[in-house]
């Protein structure tokens, strides 16, 4: 994937992420604090910012520390440093492959040991209805396949499957009701969100849960 290609995917996935915010945010006010998509579409916007003013760098790690950067000063909360920590974290594996140009098996790569180093860091995982529940899909199935189509579908998948799940973490463990039956984790949807617009899927116009 060249620099061309990849931020028109980027600003895509960016895209998406700020469309779904209303959708995101009514989500989370069934299951929490009614914040996460402000938060997503802030980092999003924030990204957005930067890349219109940053010229590509011809170096992958320099880009993607770009990214990183402005996502941890922009986003806050768990997700917000659950974001920073795995960008760091791909910052570092694209780094220890020597990459300037990236190939989708070095981003297939890097994504992995990056997803490691998350799990060092928090005890979520696929089942406990957070964002590892979209995360985890897309990059086990591009590891596995390298189709970006595919893995964004897992993505989808995961997060879809959120819905009616019981949290073990986060806000909604502490918010109780019986919202967690009618709607997906909203961290985890907001991240198939861009998942799927960075691969180029259509976005649904069927209304949802609207």
């Amino acid at each position: 994937m060249d620099e061309v290609s990849a931020r028109h995917r980027l600003n895509a996935g960016l895209e998406r992420v700020i469309a779904a915010e209303p959708r995101v945010t009514r989500y989370d006010t069934v299951v929490g604090d009614g914040d996460c998509g402000i938060g997503l579409k802030r980092g999003a916007e924030a990204v957005q910012a930067m890349l219109m003013r940053a010229q590509p760098s011809g170096d992958v790690v320099v880009d993607v520390r770009s990214v990183a950067a402005v996502v941890e000063a922009s986003m806050d909360g768990t997700s917000g440093a659950l974001y920073a920590i795995f960008l760091n974290a791909l910052v570092a594996a694209l780094k220890r492959q020597g990459a300037g140009v990236a190939t989708e098996k070095v981003w297939a790569k890097a994504l992995t040991e990056a997803l490691t180093s998350l799990e060092r860091y928090t005890p979520a995982k696929p089942g406990d209805r957070t964002l590892v529940d979209a995360l985890e899909p897309f990059v086990v199935t591009l590891g596995e396949t390298g189709d970006l189509t595919k893995a964004a579908e897992a993505a989808k998948k995961g997060a879809e499957g959120t819905r009616g799940m019981e949290a073990s973490l986060g806000r909604t463990v502490y918010v109780g009701g019986e919202g967690f039956k009618a709607v997906p984790d909203p961290g985890a949807y907001g991240l198939s969100e861009f998942f799927l617009g960075f691969a180029g899927i259509e976005a649904e116009t069927d209304g949802g849960d609207e």
